[in-house]
């Protein structure tokens, strides 16, 4: 009896289980559902490396043993030893023909340019005719010089004089309406145009021979102190390299007027110039004001100073640094001449 009853609890217990599982199970698997609907979590950034800041090295320089050269520089253009200023003498007449432009190659006494004559020619003939009158007049006189003629035969002569220096006066006018090439050369420049009205003496064009170019510098006034004829030249073209060459003369007129005279630059010999260059080619050049050889150097950028004094940092070969006294000489744009303090070799820091 007692066993059957122990079935029985047993049984209704097992039974009590079943549903029990089945809801919790069914809880589990809703709480798993509402976590997979949760947003996911961001991958998180990493952080950047930090890298130590690298200290900046200044420069070492040798010291070095050489040739130092102190110059002083300018800049200028090919000119020629024979260059000249076209213009007309005659004023306020109107130019009725150009006959040439910038770059023409023209003979002596050719004609460049021409202005309007007017009457002029009308006025020479008729001046001519007379002349001649005058003078048929005075042969004619010359041949009665009785006392009571004699006054009147002066008189005819003076005025046969005057005829002749009004033609003379009327040629040259005419002469003057005519630009003519003073030499065989090359035309530089020419601005004049037909319809233009001329002035008396004012320029309108340039010529010049191009078989006498000659190299033409402008310094500094405060750097001419320090040249003089006969030394030593480096000439740069840009269209043909550099060039050796010597000063021949300095400036013979140093103010500065609007007349582009060759007088007012320094005039550079050189041996031969390429045959590219032509008239107006820009330059510069570089005279040699002063030589050392064979002597002690280093950058301008590695010389330190404090009032008068002069030093430098030199770097030792444990790699320890030190303050050292110099004294200096010449001194160049990019290198100073070390006298004394300093021995070949050695370097020095950079400022």
């Amino acid at each position: 009896m007692l066993s059957i009853k122990w079935s029985m609890a047993e049984s209704f217990r097992n039974r009590g289980k079943g549903p029990t599982r089945l809801l919790i199970a069914a809880v589990c698997l809703s709480l798993l559902a509402g976590c997979s609907l949760l947003p996911q979590e961001e991958d998180l950034e990493k952080p950047p490396t930090i890298r130590a800041p690298k200290i900046s090295q200044k420069p070492e320089y040798p010291v070095k043993r050489g040739t130092l050269e102190v110059m002083v520089s300018g800049s200028g253009k090919l000119m020629s030893e024979k260059e000249e200023n076209l213009f007309f003498t005659e004023d306020n007449r109107r130019i009725v023909d150009v006959l040439v432009k910038a770059g023409d190659k023209v003979k002596k006494g050719q004609v460049l340019a021409e202005l309007d004559t007017g009457d002029t020619e009308n006025q020479i003939l008729r001046k001519e005719i007379e002349v001649e009158k005058a003078e048929l007049d005075l042969k004619d006189a010359m041949r009665d010089v009785s006392e009571d003629r004699e006054i009147l035969l002066r008189k005819q002569q003076l005025d046969y004089k005057l005829l002749k220096e009004d033609l003379a006066e009327l040629r040259a006018k005419l002469q003057g309406s005519k630009l003519l090439a003073p030499y065989a050369g090359t035309i530089v420049s020419f601005t004049a145009e037909v319809g233009d009205i001329s002035k008396a003496y004012d320029k309108i064009g340039q010529i010049a021979d191009m078989d006498s170019l000659v190299v033409a510098v402008q310094i500094g006034s405060s750097d001419l102190e320090n040249i003089a004829p006969g030394m030593d030249a480096l000439v740069s073209i840009n269209t043909a390299g550099d060039l050796a060459g010597t000063v021949r003369r300095l400036p013979v007129d140093t103010t500065q007027t609007e007349d582009d005279s060759l007088d007012s630059y320094t005039l550079i010999d050189v041996k031969k110039l390429p045959a590219k260059v032509q008239h107006g080619t820009p330059l510069s050049a570089s005279v040699i004001v002063e030589k050392r050889e064979n002597v002690l150097s280093i950058p301008v950028a590695a010389l330190r100073k404090q009032n008068s004094r002069n030093y430098v940092l030199v770097s030792n070969a444990d790699g320890s640094k030190g303050e050292v006294d110099v004294e200096v000489g010449v001194q160049t744009t990019t290198d100073v001449e070390i006298i004394k303090g300093l021995q070949e070799g050695q370097k020095v820091v950079g400022k």
